[in-house]
This record gives C-alpha cells, structure tokens and sequence, in this order.
C-alpha cells in the first residue's frame, strides 16, 4: 500500500470518527425550556396526562400541607386551571409513574399525614369526575406504578410517611385488573425499594434507583416482564438516587432526571438506551429537585413541582426537556393529529369501563 493510499485511509477513519462523536454528542444534549409554574409550590403530586392535557393532584404544599387539588395544565396555550377535587380528602406521594389509561387517570396509595394509604381513585377528565376503586392489598406511600396490557401495576414503596426514604422499603408488587376491579399479588422486586421511577416499553416495566430507608441509596435497574413474571437486572444508572422521575421522549431512551442522595437536591439528567443496556448524559434539568411529578408527551419530557430537601422545601417550577431525537416527534400539526387520534381511542375505550 503506498503512502499517499494510507494517509488517504487514515483521513477518511479519522473524519468519520469525528463525525460519529459530533452526532452522539448533539444527540445526548437536548434543550429544558421553563414553562408556567405550578399554582403553588407542591412536591409529591400525582401526574400524567393524554394529549395536550397535564393532570397533577394531590400533594404537599408548605401553606396548605397534604391537598386534594386536581390541577390541570394545557400545553398548547401554557395555562392552569383546576378540575374537581380528588375524593378522600388530602394527601401527597402517592405512587409514582405515568398512571394515565385509556381515557382515565389514577392515583394509587400516598399518605394523608401520619397514615398510609391504600386507595385507588381514578379521574375522568372529560367529565371531570372522580371514582374510588377496589383498595390496594397493601397500603403504601413513595411506589411506583405503570400500566401493561390493562393490568397497573404497583412496585415497592414504604409505609413510612415522614417524607422520601424515611422508612423500611417494601419490595411487594400488586397487580389491579382494570376489567374486574380486582388485585392480586405478583413476583417481589429483587430489593426493597422505595421512592423510584417507572416506566413502561413494549410489553415489559423499567424500574430506576430508590432507596431502602437507612440511608442507602441505589443506582439498581430492574426490567419487569409480566407475561412470565419475573425480575432482570439490567445496567445501574451511573448515579445513585431516589426521588426522581424517568420519562420517555426518543424510541428506546429512558431519562431518569433529578433526586437526591441525602444532600441537596440534584439536576442529572441520564439516558438509558433500553436496546443497547447502555447509559449516556444529557443537558441537566434546570431547577434541582426530588419529588416531583413527570409526563412524556411527542418527544417531550415535562417535570412537574417537586422538592429541593429537606423535604417541604416545595417548589413550583415546571420545566420541559426536548431532546435531539434521532428521530422527530415534534411538530404542532402532527401533534395536533396525534393528539385527535389519542382523544378518539380513549373515547373507543371508556365505554368498556363505563
């Protein structure tokens, strides 16, 4: 080979290395943009939603303690406004994760003061009415919850109510049928966790960090199949923490976003690559906290409220991450045919609930 070949060679590797590190990195920045605030400060709320709608209830507030309220945020126009409040009357760190389906929002377990709960109450937006459903086996505050295939199920939590990690972690998982109202008792999480993130993707449930209430923290993530029950380890997420959200914005990205490890609040924002089991960085938030509540919505991470510790320290920020997406799920006119295409498959739905 003659030199002027290799030097050639040498060139196109090194330009095509460049290129590839260039695209990884754009890719794992993405831009947080601060949206309206939260009409009070208010940490363990509630939160999902289904088109342009943020549903966020319940939770604590400095003035006010424990509430009821159903606040409800419109993406397109960047607004507030409150439905009917949550029936049971206030409370605050109910289980966390993306509780919005087919039509209905839910709200599992919390605490009102002092006592666990072991309610489950679902919202309809459209009516904006209220239904308590069949109560959880076990009460529970700091879970966290996803649905598959008409099934929710509620993973870990605590019975202590003194705020994130200030108790024994349970690693019990229970399994609510939507179509008979029912409960039933799954295989245990491989740890007793409290106060972590979920997230659901294609069949299987994704479960983030957490902590065991004695002062130790995990960066353990655990992949849930519900079809053969049972538990896998996946990679740790390079940081340790509890309270914080995971969200979904770019195919098989997961971004575990925020929490704390005893100290202040933090503001990391990582990637994991569900396809790859891989872990990679992207922008950090820009209000550090915990306990706050999150919604995927086309390509976009919302974080809602939360908490910078010690817990009460509320805050009312609301902040969205949109990330540079390999592919593009942004767009108002096909999100506003996405979002008529979720509003007439709920609908398709309600009946059978109804």
């Amino acid at each position: 080979m003659t030199r002027k070949l290799q030097t050639c060679l040498l060139l196109t590797v090194a330009t095509v290395a460049i290129t590839f590190t260039s695209v990884s990195a754009a890719y794992g920045q993405g831009t947080w943009t601060s949206l309206a605030p939260v009409p009070a400060a208010t940490e363990g709320m509630s939160v999902g939603g289904s088109g342009r709608q943020i549903i966020a209830a319940y939770g604590f507030s400095p003035g006010s303690g424990d509430t009821d309220l159903t606040r409800l945020y419109n993406i397109k126009t960047n607004t507030w406004g409150f439905g009917l409040a949550g029936p049971g009357g206030p409370s605050s760190e109910e289980s966390y994760g993306e509780t919005f389906e087919d039509g209905f929002f839910y709200v599992i377990g919390g605490r009102t003061g002092g006592t666990p709960r072991n309610d489950l109450r679902r919202y309809d937006p459209i009516s904006n009415t209220w239904t308590v459903l069949a109560p959880m086996p076990t009460a529970r505050a700091g879970a966290a919850a996803a649905f598959i295939d008409d099934a929710l199920f509620v993973i870990g939590g605590r019975m202590a109510t003194g705020g994130p990690c200030t108790g024994p972690a349970l690693s019990v998982v229970e399994r609510y049928d939507i179509k008979t109202n029912t409960w039933s008792t799954v295989a245990s999480l491989p740890t007793h966790r409290s106060d972590l993130a979920a997230v659901r993707h294609e069949g299987k449930i994704f479960v983030f960090g957490g902590c065991d209430g004695f002062g130790n923290f995990t960066n353990e993530v655990d992949e849930y199949r519900p079809r053969i029950d049972t538990w896998t380890l996946r990679t740790p997420m390079p940081t340790r923490r509890a309270s914080l959200v995971a969200g979904q914005a770019c195919g098989d990205d997961v971004f575990a976003i925020g929490g704390f490890t005893g100290g202040p609040p933090l503001s990391v924002n990582e990637v994991f690559d569900i396809s790859d089991d891989s872990w990679s960085t992207a922008a950090p938030m820009p209000t550090p906290r915990g306990e706050a509540g999150v919604h995927s919505h086309r390509g976009r991470v919302f974080v809602v409220g939360g908490s910078q510790p010690a817990f009460g320290a509320s805050v009312n920020a609301n902040e969205v991450f949109k990330p540079q997406c390999k592919k593009r799920h942004e767009g108002d006119d096909d999100d506003e045919d996405r979002d008529r295409d979720d509003r007439d498959r709920d609908n398709r739905h309600r009946g059978d609930r109804d």
